[in-house]
C-alpha cells in the first residue's frame, strides 16, 4: 500500500477485478514496450558509461578484431574461395541460364 509508506497487505480480488487489473498491463497493438532506459539505455551508455566504469574501477574488456572468413576449397584444402554470387532460396533468376555453373570466372578442378 503506497498511501502507507510501502506496507504490504494481502487482499482478496473478485475474479474480474484480478482479470481487470490484470490487463491493465497489457499495452495496445503497436505499442512497444521500453526495456532499456535510465543508466541502460544506448545514449546514457555512450556518453557516461566509461566515467562509470572508472569510478567503479570495473576492468573494462578490450574487443578482440574479428579475422575475416576465408573459406579454403573442400577438394586441396589451399587458396580461397570467392563469392561470386548469392542467390535468394528460389535459386537463381531464369535469365542468368548457365553463366554461374560454366564457370563465370576461371575454374580450375583441384588436381587431387
Amino acid at each position: 500500500d503506497y498511501r502507507v509508506a510501502g506496507v504490504k497487505k494481502q487482499m482478496t480480488l473478485t475474479h474480474q477485478e484480478f482479470i481487470r487489473r490484470f490487463a491493465l498491463h497489457i499495452l495496445p497493438k503497436r505499442f512497444v514496450k521500453i526495456r532499456h532506459y535510465g543508466f541502460l539505455s544506448s545514449t546514457w551508455k555512450r556518453q557516461k558509461l566509461k566515467l562509470l566504469q572508472e569510478n567503479l574501477q570495473v576492468k573494462v574488456m578490450e574487443k578482440r578484431e574479428k579475422k575475416p572468413f576465408l573459406p579454403k576449397c573442400p577438394c586441396c584444402k589451399t587458396g580461397n574461395l570467392h563469392r561470386i554470387a548469392v542467390f535468394d532460396q528460389r535459386g537463381p533468376p531464369p535469365e542468368a541460364s548457365g553463366w554461374y555453373i560454366d564457370g563465370g570466372q576461371n575454374s580450375f578442378p583441384c588436381k587431387s
